[in-house]
């Protein structure tokens, strides 16, 4: 299975670096998690086996952004390129860098197959095309692959499986009522949505620089939680993000962050991300927030699956959110929060 590959249409895109990231999630070559860049043959072999299910589509894409490099996958691209000849699928390969280029052997690939080749001089990346017209908007495949998975996927899908009507319906955090709630556990169960959701949500959060490279590995942030559903968000966030986890013990009278996983005790003057499942009035989140700088720590980030804007405001501190709810695209979902005051 493929956690990358979406299909629109008949055209299957698939990003090669979710498939990495994932491919050695329980071994992390080199513990590198999201900024590994070296493309390795079990990976290409599972890209090779899901295009030859060849279900329900007629062409294809393959993003190959943030590799840098190949060990011995070269004879398994071209069979995927004479394979697609084959079928007389058209073919796309997209972002290649430099060395990733040579590893490949693209250019043998490119005669055998009579490909359209573009060169984007601005990143030194390589574009091959089978057909012309199967060219697309590289430079904006980024933004593209986060609308179709926020509007599409996660929109339709919150929409469709993941609300819940909440009885009683009081928030659990604040003196509101929640008609509805969104059931992140039923987005967590289903990993070929979720799990190119957690990678998307890195990716945005290393963009921001919420979460540094690892060419700062001084002082790394510590991801944060204090829900049982964010533990398990945090627990694949900071495998990716090479990340320690820090948690509270619960949010009540006796509210103390009192351990880290992977270090010996907290520390002071350490950065935290708190990450969330969803942050609605975020009165958990102030919370934790206010212990976290009591301690003489600093919270340098947030990440959540979605966020609910409440109220038109400039955002404080750094955000990041997969999905973001707001007055503008709650149409289908008619999210409603309630008080004695107003009815919506």
């Amino acid at each position: 299975m493929l956690y990358s590959a979406i299909n629109i249409d008949g055209k299957l895109h698939i990003l090669l670096h979710v498939e990495q990231v994932y491919q050695n999630f329980n071994r992390f070559n080199h513990n590198l998690g999201y900024f590994t860049s070296e493309l390795t043959l079990d990976t290409t072999l599972r890209v090779e086996e899901e295009i030859k299910l060849g279900l329900n589509f007629n062409s294809i894409i393959i993003d190959c952004n943030l590799l840098e490099e190949s060990r011995n996958s070269n004879n398994e691209f071209l069979r995927i390129f004479d394979y697609c000849k084959e079928r007389n699928f058209s073919f796309s390969i997209i972002r290649i860098q430099k060395n990733l280029y040579s590893d490949l052997q693209c250019h043998a690939v490119k005669l055998k197959h009579n490909l359209f080749e573009e060169i984007d001089t601005n990143s030194n990346c390589f574009n091959l095309f089978s057909n012309k017209e199967s060219s697309i908007n590289y430079e904006n495949f980024d933004r593209f692959i986060y609308d179709y998975y926020g509007n599409t996927i996660l929109h339709n899908g919150i929409r469709d499986k993941y609300w819940s009507e909440k009885i009683p319906d009081y928030s659990d955090s604040s003196n509101v009522r929640l008609p509805k709630y969104i059931n992140i556990k039923k987005f967590i169960e289903d990993t070929e949505v979720s799990f190119l959701g957690l990678y998307l949500l890195c990716k945005k959060a290393v963009e921001l620089s919420i979460i540094p490279r690892l060419n700062n590995s001084q002082n790394r942030p510590i991801a944060f939680f204090q829900s049982i559903i964010g533990g398990y968000l945090a627990s694949i966030i900071s495998k990716i993000a090479i990340m320690d986890i820090a948690y509270f013990d619960h949010i009540g009278p006796i509210s103390k962050i009192y351990k880290t996983v992977q270090k010996n005790s907290f520390l002071k003057n350490n950065n935290y991300i708190l990450i969330s499942d969803v942050i609605c009035m975020g009165t958990e989140i102030q919370i934790a927030k206010n212990i976290i700088e009591h301690e003489h720590s600093n919270v340098v980030g947030l990440m959540s699956i979605v966020e609910v804007e409440v109220i038109d405001k400039p955002k404080k501190g750094n955000n990041c959110s997969l999905f973001t709810l707001t007055n503008k695209n709650n149409d289908e979902i008619k999210y409603k929060i309630l008080t004695n005051f107003a009815n919506e």
